[in-house]
């Protein structure tokens, strides 16, 4: 089960097994255990090989690591206290753990490590469940009582670190990707999710997956199983949500300063303690605002903590061909290495490994996604060649500051006529005459007939599992904090995913300093007149960053992010490929309930269906026909 998602954790391996009856336990070492954990005095250092054992065992954690804090023995994982009585597998990063064991300190605990581990373990000995709403940072964790014979597992506020669990026979299962349950069992596929999928696009923020009986352990929840006699369910105790606010829309000069000094301040400090890391850290650098503003802070924090520039270094996507300069950003990237002293490593994507990168980042994710990640991929592959396995993005910055011209829809559809800044906008934002006209009169986008096969999908697909599959709510009749409020709720976990599995692919730990709790409640708190002001979006961070970064990345107005030639990839050899696999694929025909061809354009000039398809077929030979990559 863990040597399935070695890419998580390359660098150690370790395993504990327990017995619910007695307080007996053995603890294991894999081929990828270091010889210093092995010969360590730790109470939790194995000495013998796994090997299945002769005594009863009903409960074992296993642990897969990528060594970034404390990358010495004390590091090692699962980890226990001194007693032995509480033993924990981790995967994420508490980015305020010193500060919290500074106060765990005070209260009289001592530390054996400087790992963040070890603080979560003290800090659950402290403060029970309630240490959960301390910590600033991305985690899964299951943090076993050997004396209670129970099991405690708790996700962080956003999701931005996954996790899931299945009740199977005698067994529960928890693990941070899916495919760790494929030796225990054959996973079948879950046909509603896949016709959602189609229809609908991927989701994060509900608990199915394409595995039947395979849930999404939800975001900002906790839950305790108890070994003995354990429930066929979980319950679940949310211990953080984002709150809803009433907002006072009036805007003046005054708060505007007010509010992008504290975003300025807030940020910072996010990026201060993302960057602790006793490896080689790097910041993703694209040239838009987000990126940028992220490498600034990155590089004045590392500065006035005694560092230099070759402390930091930026990993950029680029394209060099002629016919793909569209797409490329080196112009905005090159500005900011004028402005900076800083390396920056930079490459294209691999036009002939499409093919592979696509199915390798489907058997990461484990689900189906829209398009193909291979600019996000190539990102940190540039940082696995360059030996950075730390690397900080831009992820969250347009949900939280209202970075996507679509809320300009809601700007226009709830705002008031009378606000001086309406008509100003009106000329000035990015949005089509049509859009524009559409917002201002509040109608809602059409629902435009589908295809055959589309529709021959919506007679499959029930509707009552479709109603409560949550994407995202993109009515326009929605204010834009309501509309910000939900896409940090929904869409945004898709993103997050998706950064997680590109960077683990790698073996890279990805940060997102625009995740910092402290700064989303901020700018949850504060009026939309301040995001979206002037025709400019995300205006509170273009004023914070003005003077600081080039005007012409101050006040760009285009957005790529992370952008691919997909135009080019579908029309060439590889969208080609594509075609013909899903033309030739009986599950496809058995699946939609027709054969697909040239005569059925449901996906032919549409990038976003046609990658759907496509991905859904991809995913269904790995992991249902096993043909590739078990």
């Amino acid at each position: 089960m863990a040597r399935m998602i070695r890419h998580r954790g390359p660098d150690d391996e370790g395993y504990a097994l327990f017995d619910d009856k007695s307080s007996n336990y053995k603890i294991f070492y894999g081929d990828d255990t270091p010889k210093e954990v092995i010969d360590s005095n730790l109470r939790f250092a194995p000495k013998v090989k796994y090997q299945y054992s002769s005594e009863h065992f009903s409960v074992a954690l296993a642990h897969r690591r990528l060594s970034i804090i404390d990358t010495t023995a004390t590091g090692h994982q699962p980890m226990c206290d001194e007693t032995g009585r509480y033993w924990i597998t981790y995967n994420g990063e508490i980015y305020n753990f010193k500060e919290i064991r500074e106060a765990l300190k005070k209260l009289g605990h001592t530390f054996f490590s400087y790992s963040d581990t070890e603080v979560i373990l003290k800090a659950y000995m402290e403060w029970g469940r309630e240490c959960q709403s301390r910590f600033n940072g991305m985690w899964a964790f299951a943090l076993w009582d050997n004396k209670e014979k129970l099991l405690w597992i708790s996700r962080d506020r956003f999701g931005v670190k996954p996790l899931y669990y299945m009740f199977h026979d005698e067994f529960f299962i928890v693990c941070s990707e899916i495919k760790s349950i494929m030796p225990i069992t054959d996973l079948q596929p879950n046909l509603q999710e896949m016709y959602a999928y189609l229809l609908d696009g991927q989701s994060e923020s509900h608990p199915e997956t394409f595995f039947d009986k395979v849930l999404r352990f939800p975001s900002g929840h906790s839950a305790t199983y108890r070994a003995k006699n354990g429930p066929k369910e979980l319950a679940f105790d949310k211990y953080w949500e984002l709150e809803q606010h009433q907002y006072d829309n009036s805007f003046s000069e005054r708060k505007l300063k007010n509010y992008s000094e504290e975003y300025y301040s807030l940020l910072k400090d996010s990026v201060r303690i993302r960057l602790y890391a006793d490896v080689k850290v790097s910041c993703a650098l694209s040239g838009g605002l987000d990126s940028s503003s992220i490498t600034f802070l990155a590089y004045h924090v590392l500065k006035e903590q005694g560092g230099n520039s070759e402390t930091l270094s930026t990993v950029s996507n680029i394209y060099k061909r002629k016919e793909y300069r569209y797409c490329d950003e080196s112009y905005y990237i090159d500005s900011m290495m004028d402005a900076l002293d800083i390396q920056n490593f930079k490459d294209e994507p691999n036009d002939s490994q499409l093919k592979q990168i696509n199915d390798y980042g489907l058997w990461c994710c484990e689900t189906g996604y829209d398009f193909l990640y291979a600019a996000a991929m190539n990102t940190f592959e540039i940082c696995r060649r360059n030996n950075i396995k730390v690397n900080l993005d831009g992820q969250g910055a347009d949900e939280i500051a209202a970075g996507y011209p679509r809320y300009w829809r809601n700007y226009f559809a709830t705002q008031s006529f009378m606000c001086n800044d309406y008509l100003t906008s009106i000329f000035c934002s990015p949005l089509t005459r049509k859009q524009k006209v559409r917002s201002i009169f509040r109608i809602d986008n059409p629902l435009t007939p589908g295809s055959i096969v589309e529709n021959m999908i919506k007679i499959k697909i029930d509707k009552d599992y479709r109603a409560k599959r949550v994407i995202e709510d993109r009515f326009i009749g929605i204010s834009v904090n309501k509309a910000l409020h939900n896409s940090i709720t929904f869409n945004l976990k898709i993103h997050l995913r998706n950064v997680d599995f590109c960077s683990m692919a790698n073996s890279i730990e990805s940060r997102q300093p625009f995740m910092d709790y402290r700064l989303i409640s901020f700018l949850n708190s504060i009026p939309s007149n301040y995001k979206l002001r002037k025709g400019w979006t995300k205006y509170l961070a273009r004023i914070a960053f003005n003077g600081k970064l080039p005007d012409n990345i101050v006040w760009r107005k285009d957005k790529l992010g992370w952008p691919q030639p997909r135009k080019n990839w579908f029309f060439g050899n590889y969208g080609q490929q594509a075609w013909n696999e899903i033309k030739r694929s009986r599950f496809l025909e058995d699946f939609v309930g027709m054969k697909i061809d040239d005569d059925i354009r449901f996906t032919k000039g549409v990038y976003r269906p046609f990658f759907r398809l496509y991905n859904l077929l991809r995913h269904h030979e790995m992991f249902f026909n096993r043909n590739e990559f078990t």
